[in-house]
Order: structure tokens, then sequence, then C-alpha cells
């Protein structure tokens, strides 16, 4: 049987759909086959009309099924949106009046109690963290499991979602005829397909820009401790020309489409159709520019004032990395290194078997996370799957082992009591010290 798993990004402005397969006993991945299609229907990420989102994704689907030869019926779902709240919680659990042994079930009430402290009940958790576990008044520790105490300490961090919205979009991929088997947080999926471990371990913010959204997750110790949705995109740059040009959408994206390569002293003539006649307006960049840098030093004032506020800025030694959609535009490389240092960087996408050259781009980071964490899930049942076989496999062998000895003692047992003539009572007795040693 093949472990064939499919990722969607649903993105303001496009969605990313990856399919992807788990091979060779578990040990190996590559990407079958990738579409691009317009987020009709979409607006800020959300699902506002479902029918139309649900035919955008099943015309996507429907290419990758007719090149594949395979049918497409599940996937796991990338989420993003300004309503995403995140939150970390000091919780304090105590285990008994006496010490006792710290177990894996301790570890999972700190998780509820967290839960009942900070989860509506119209909000669903996404992802979750544990973290800076404490034994009464001991130093952090990865792991508490084992370890005396009456107090169990840590930091919980959780990402929700509204439980309205994920109704939403199973009721709209239904409509496309996929089960949806996962939701999952986008920041994190992007973390998947960019960060290295040693990124998420020294400290580490990873800023996606995409078209609607700015999602900022940061790590530390391998940790994800802190999540923020910002609701800014490439979109704001279009509708601010929109606004003062007085232009409409398609006409600024073939302006911003002119403008590039031009210096700041040249001029750009951008020509179109209103009300059927030919019109053409000319600007000057150097105006466009302030219009543009308006926009993008605001983003990034909201970014580093966000990181500011976060209290992380000092640990994140490996400094800032860049993906999404519209971090190659802008100048927003440059003009970020000016405000929070030298050390940031635009991600790379890491290898994968099979992906294409539109996968290795900042803007397909999320969907390629996606695919990834829907492929960890399908290893995981794989592993799982194998450890049952295996215990299914030893506890027959044992059985086999046991009932040969079980006849073996009862074939000796008849010979002693042939040669010995001893009573069926007397023998009991005796028949299991003498033989039943040789097994133990």
């Amino acid at each position: 049987m093949r472990r064939i798993r499919t990722g969607i990004d649903i993105g303001s402005s496009k969605t990313t759909i990856v399919v992807g397969e788990l091979y060779d006993a578990g040990k190996s991945i590559k990407i079958l086959d990738q579409v691009i299609v317009p987020s009709n229907g979409i607006k800020k990420g959300k699902i506002i009309d479902g029918e139309l989102f649900s035919k955008s994704i099943k015309r996507g689907l429907e290419r990758i099924e007719t090149k594949l030869d395979i049918k497409i019926d599940k996937a796991t779902i990338g989420v993003s949106g300004s309503d995403i709240k995140s939150s970390t919680t000091e919780i304090e659990y105590k285990l008994s009046d006496e010490e006792i042994e710290v177990t894996l079930e301790h570890c999972k009430q700190i998780l509820e109690i967290s839960k009942k402290k900070v989860v509506k009940n119209d909000e669903q958790v996404i992802t979750k963290e544990i973290y800076n576990y404490r034994v009464d008044d001991s130093g952090i520790m990865k792991s508490p499991i084992g370890k005396v105490g009456n107090k169990l300490k840590a930091s919980v961090h959780l990402v929700r979602i509204s439980k309205t919205r994920v109704s939403k979009i199973i009721e709209t991929m239904n409509k496309s005829d996929i089960e949806v088997e996962n939701i999952v947080y986008n920041g994190e999926a992007s973390s998947k397909a960019t960060l290295k471990t040693i990124d998420k371990i020294n400290g580490v913010a990873l800023i996606d820009i995409g078209y609607g959204l700015v999602d900022m997750t940061i790590f530390k110790n391998n940790k994800l401790i802190s999540t923020n949705v910002i609701p800014i995109g490439g979109m704001h740059y279009i509708n601010d020309l929109k606004y003062v040009l007085e232009l409409e959408g398609e006409i600024v994206k073939n302006l911003l489409s002119e403008m590039k390569g031009k210096k700041i002293d040249e001029k750009v003539t951008i020509k179109f159709l209103e009300k059927s006649e030919e019109k053409s307006k000319t600007y000057d960049i150097k105006y466009l520019r302030d219009i543009i840098d308006a926009r993008t030093d605001e983003m990034l004032n909201y970014i580093s004032s966000t990181i500011e506020a976060s209290g992380y800025k000092e640990y994140l030694k490996n400094g800032v990395i860049l993906t999404g959609g519209v971090v190659e535009s802008y100048e927003i490389l440059d003009k970020l290194k000016k405000l929070l240092g030298p050390n940031i960087k635009i991600g790379k996408t890491i290898k994968i078997n099979g992906m294409t050259t539109k996968l290795k781009t900042p803007a397909t980071t999320a969907g390629v996370g996606i695919l990834l964490t829907a492929l960890e899930d399908e290893y995981n049942n794989l592993e799982k799957k194998i450890g049952r076989e295996e215990k299914k496999e030893e506890k027959s062998k044992k059985s086999t082992i046991i009932n040969k000895e079980e006849k073996n003692v009862k074939t000796q047992t008849k010979d002693v009591k042939k040669e010995l003539n001893i009573p069926k009572e007397n023998l009991e007795k005796s028949k299991w010290k003498k033989w039943l040693s040789n097994f133990i």
C-alpha cells in the first residue's frame, strides 16, 4: 500500500496543494506533485464563500489526480488569520502531600489544567508546547518523568482557533470530497520546511509575510514559545496604490510589475482601458516609492515592536528568518536589517526529492511544511503499526514456546509415572520442581 499524503495551504491570494509520499519503510519521502490555485472565496486566510473555494480546490485536485493516476480523499489543512489566538501560561500542579515520582500522566494533567484556564468553549487547540518543567524548587529540566517531588511546574503555550472556523473548513473540504485529517498552524508548519534544529535550539524568529497576513513564530531550546499573527501583508500595498492613485487592482498590479528595475529618478507609464476607452498615466518612480515605503515602514515597525513586546528579542541567537510570498519585494530585507540588526536572512526550503523550482520559493514554504506535517503523522502511524505487529509476533513466539514447554512437561511426566509408578496426586508437586526448573 502506498503511503501518500496531501497538504493544503489556504492563502489569502493563492492556495497551494502539495502531494507527497512516504516510502522505503518510512525512511524516505518525496514530493509527487503540486498545484497552485486562486483563493477564490477567501479573505485574509478565512473562507468567506465555501462554494466558490471548494470549486477551486476541486479543480486543483483533479489536475493532480489525473497526472498521478491516484485518488486524493484526505488532506492536512494549514491555517492562519488574525483571529488565531495564542498564550503562554505558567502552571503549578500539586502531585501529592508527600513526595512521589512524576509520571507521564502528571505531565498530561499540566496540559489539561492549562486548557481549562485559557481555552474557551468555542475554541479548539491546534498547536501546543509544554516546556520549562520544574519539580518543586528545582532548575528547569527537559523532562520531569522519574523525578521525585510533590509539585510539578511548567510553561504551556497554546495556539487556538474558533470551532466555527474549523467547521467551515471541514464543510468546504467535504464539498471537494476531501476528509480533513488535521488542521495545523501555518507558522509552525513553515518552520518544518525552513528552520534547522540548531536554529530552534539557539533561538530564532520565523516571519512569514504573505499576501494578507504576517505569521511570526519564535523558537528557543527547540520549543515553540511565542506566536503572533499581524493583519498586514502584500495586499495592503495594492490597496494603498488603488486608493491614492484611484486605479483598479489589476492595473495597480501591472504598474508594480512595470516599476521593477527602474531607478528612483525615472518615470513609469501604465496603459489601461476605462469604460472601453484606452487611457494612460505616467508617474514618478519616487512618488510611487514613497507610497510603498510608508506601508513597508509601518509593517516592519509592527514586526519589530511585536518581537520587542514578546520579551524574547535577546534570546534570538540565530536571528530572524524571513519567508512568504512578499519577503523578496519592497526592500523588506534591507529595511528590517536596519531595524533589528544584520542577523536577518531569507529562509531556504529544505531539499526534498521531487521538489520543483516553484516549491523552492519563499511563497510556498507553508505548503511544503504542511505536507511535511502530514508525512510526519503518517510516519508515526507506521511506527505504531510496526510496534503493534512486533508485539503480536513476540506474543505469538512466546505462546509457541510455552506450549512446547508444557507439552514437554506432560510427556516427561507420563514417562516418570510409568517408570516409578508414582500416584497422580504425589506427582503434581514433584514434576514442577524437577522439570520446570529447566525453563527458569
